[in-house]
């Protein structure tokens, strides 16, 4: 089986990323060919925040080559689609990107005869239409899935008349390699270190870490650090909402508890997890209406409990997020071994107090993290995830006028 999976806005180091080299290992390790190809004709911040393997191929998708390139444009792209089985479409370029490269996806787009995959991984249509070549794609695409098949997206896609079966997906992560690498003896955490990792975008949900510190943890033994905050334009406001340190490169050297939070920009992907699994607790405090989550949890709400941590998780969140195979939301689900913390000017106490109890038993604070692992990993596992994706794509070839024989992908 044959697969070339697009990345038309390139490597951002983000979820999309993440996801993408995610669905490559698993495909490849079901023994299919496996391609991705990714724009370079605009740079991104994180960039380099995963390794990237053969399977990967960086090109400018312009006319204009960069020192060096052996390949640039998109003919040889659609050569290598010809015999694909499948091509995904897992992100668009952004408006931003070089006329060039806009035009020659839009080539790329009007040119693939076999069958079309979209991928939106986008939430907020004021986000989605940033993207170029968007309707085109849309109305090109044999099957488009969204995170949420309630979603504006999907609301967007029927209103242009979209031909596509539409479905919702889950992100697929392969927790088990990341406890297995990075996963410490309870005796090696520091049970009063807690850690969020984002980014500095107010969904992310750091203003919740700051009102749980100001109102409950001030003047406790604890530590609080936040990863993934970037300097970007908004950056300028947080700081000026919020208060905490910019640590130094020392900062290791010169640890502290009973501190304002520190604050730190953006991450190398294995760096993190290392540091993470050695923290007590890990905060993911997104916040999402209910219309775009259905199943959907993101890669750090599984990566806090990959690596060991007792996640502390945005409770509004988790009541409209289903288990996929509990059926339920998941703040219904019992033994799940989560924190669910409230919106800013909520009454934390209860929270606290439960913080600090585990903080103060090992015991029982290695069997609420075990209890995690094993609930999260039900429900996102690459088995579980992936092969949903695969078949709905293949109970999508009934309503698809352009047959594609998808018999051994299973």
């Amino acid at each position: 089986m044959k697969i070339i999976h697009i990345l038309g806005r390139g490597i951002e180091g983000c979820g999309v990323t993440r996801f993408t080299l995610e669905m490559k290992d698993w495909a490849i390790s079901q023994g299919w060919d496996y391609k991705i190809y990714a724009t370079k004709d605009k740079r991104w911040t994180r960039a380099k925040s995963h390794d990237l393997d053969e399977n990967v191929i960086q090109q400018k998708f312009g006319n204009k080559p960069a020192r060096g390139d052996v390949a640039f444009g998109v003919d040889n792209i659609l050569k290598d689609a010809e015999n694909a089985d499948m091509v995904i479409i897992g992100s668009l370029p952004s408006k931003g990107h070089p006329d060039d490269c806009i035009e020659n996806f839009t080539k790329l787009i009007d040119t693939i005869k076999g069958k079309v995959v979209m991928i939106q991984h986008d939430h907020k249509m004021m986000s989605i239409k940033r993207n170029a070549v968007l309707n085109e794609t849309i109305k090109r695409a044999d099957i488009i899935f969204s995170y949420s098949t309630k979603s504006p997206f999907m609301e967007y896609c029927r209103a242009l008349g979209a031909t596509a079966a539409l479905y919702n997906f889950c992100n697929g992560i392969d927790i088990s390699t990341i406890k297995n690498e990075y996963w410490k003896p309870i005796e090696e955490q520091d049970a009063n270190h807690l850690k969020w990792i984002g980014r500095s975008a107010y969904w992310k949900g750091f203003d919740v870490l700051f009102d749980l510190y100001e109102k409950n943890a001030k003047n406790q033994e604890l530590l609080f650090t936040l990863e993934g905050m970037e300097r970007s334009i908004q950056f300028v406001d947080i700081r000026q909402k919020f208060d905490f340190n910019h640590p130094d490169a020392d900062f290791d050297a010169k640890l502290e508890h009973n501190s304002k939070p520190y604050v730190f920009s953006a991450y190398k992907y294995t760096d993190m997890l290392e540091r993470l699994s050695k923290c007590g607790f890990g905060f993911q405090l997104t916040y999402l209406q209910p219309e775009y989550i259905q199943n959907f949890i993101e890669f750090t709400h599984l990566e806090i409990v990959a690596a060991g941590c007792i996640p502390i998780f945005r409770k509004s969140y988790g009541d409209h997020c289903y288990h996929l195979q509990t059926g339920n939301a998941m703040t219904s689900d019992k033994d799940n071994g989560t924190i669910w913390l409230g919106e800013v000017g909520s009454d934390h106490s209860e929270n606290m107090d439960l913080i600090n109890q585990l903080r103060n038993d090992n015991v029982m604070r290695d069997e609420w993290r075990h209890k995690a692992y094993e609930y999260y990993h039900s429900h996102n596992s690459p088995d579980s995830s992936f092969n949903d994706f695969y078949n709905k794509a293949k109970e999508a070839d009934k309503t698809i006028n352009r047959p594609v024989d998808l018999a051994a992908f299973f």
